[in-house]
């Protein structure tokens, strides 16, 4: 039998062609029925190509894009750093912004479809996390779609908190969101060690 090895490491500037690749496949397998189909066929990996290769080269100190390396082909990827207003805004306009401080979010978890399901994400999102513990960050956010069934779920399996929707446009069509929260990052760290080693 062969042997099924997969890298994970940080992504480079050479892999944005991989990077949105992988999005748009991921996208246009999840977001079906949730998203008009014609949004989902005018989604242009050359165009996300070269969005990746920006923000690949305009990572922060305390962001992290990790990525899954299969053979030689990119198959999956997890995205993280400071909270973004969206994720603020739906945790709560209550919290202190000292709180937002302390606060990672996850901005993108995608995974090839052929390959989900094979706790390849939960590596991709446990190297991300680690980062995150390192930059000195004490919980962790994701925003996905309502949708959305197989992320909720995932998130949900590893403790995370949903909040309420919130409504939103996403690639110009409504769709509604909504946010997970792991208030103590080091717990889903080790959480995610457990099940990964």
């Amino acid at each position: 039998m062969a042997e099924f090895k997969v890298e994970i490491r940080a992504a480079v500037p050479a892999d944005s062609a991989g990077l949105a690749r992988v999005q748009v496949e991921t996208w246009r397998d999840a977001y079906v029925g949730i998203l008009p189909d014609g949004t989902l066929l005018d989604l242009d990996e050359t165009r996300a190509g070269v969005r990746w290769a920006r923000m690949v080269g305009a990572q922060g100190p305390s962001e992290r894009l990790s990525v899954a390396e299969w053979d030689g082909r990119l198959i999956g990827f997890c995205h993280g750093g400071p909270t973004r207003a969206g994720l603020q805004q739906a945790v709560g306009d209550d919290r202190t912004t000292d709180v937002f401080e302390d606060l990672a979010e996850i901005y993108a978890l995608y995974m090839e479809p052929d390959f989900q399901g094979m706790g390849l994400g939960r590596a991709l999102l446990l190297d991300v996390t680690k980062h995150l513990v390192m930059a000195g960050f004490d919980a962790l956010g994701a925003i996905t779609l309502v949708g959305n069934h197989h992320a909720r779920r995932f998130y949900e399996e590893l403790g995370g908190t949903s909040g309420e929707e919130i409504p939103s446009v996403v690639a110009g069509s409504p769709a509604d969101q909504v946010a997970y929260v792991w208030p103590e990052i080091e717990a889903l760290a080790q959480a995610l060690e457990t099940v990964d080693g």
